[in-house]
């Protein structure tokens, strides 16, 4: 099984000849149409009445950039009947599509699950997920067994913060009080 990342997600249909509303989570959303091929998942919904969808495999047909954002058609899927089963499915794509980065970048799906350590030593936790703010990302690490205690913290992931990071060693190091 190949390591995959979710690139986007199918929000609607859009006309009647099998086009879609889509978001796009990468920084260049136009790459994400050479990168196929598209798995799309998504778990079923009760309240909706919508069906698990399983690695349904399709690819981008055609695209365009519109004022609200991208519309899709996609192989295989020729009408609205056939896309309006694949509405709020992600969009997975093999994990090799991605950019490399220099030392000092990282992909926040590479941070999720490192230990974060002061200076001193002190175990504050694992990093559960990141999230943007704007003006910085910030790392949402949660104690567990293993640190000072089990508080949650929001680490800003900044170079005055993030002393270090080691992807080898899953741990990242940071300059913090373990009281804030």
């Amino acid at each position: 099984m190949s390591d995959r990342v979710i690139v986007g997600r199918i929000k609607s249909p859009f006309g009647l000849q099998g086009w879609v509303w889509m978001d796009s989570f990468t920084q260049d959303p136009s790459s994400l149409f050479q990168w196929t091929p598209w798995t799309l998942i998504r778990k079923a919904d009760l309240p909706s009445g919508r069906l698990e969808v399983v690695g349904f495999q399709t690819e981008p047909e055609t695209w365009k950039l519109r004022d609200k954002g991208i519309v899709v058609r996609l192989k295989g899927c020729p009408d609205r009947t056939s896309v309006e089963k694949l509405v709020n499915c992600v969009i997975e794509v093999d994990s090799v599509h991605l950019p490399k980065l220099s030392n000092d970048e990282f992909y926040w799906r590479d941070l999720e699950g490192c230990r974060t350590k002061t200076l001193e030593g002190v175990d504050l936790g694992i990093v559960q997920a990141m999230i943007a703010t704007g003006a910085n990302d910030v790392l949402i690490v949660k104690g567990d067994e293993n640190s000072v205690d089990r508080t949650e913290r929001l680490i800003p992931f900044i170079e005055q913060t993030v002393t270090s990071v080691d992807m080898s060693g899953r741990v990242i190091t940071v300059d913090w009080d373990p009281e804030f």
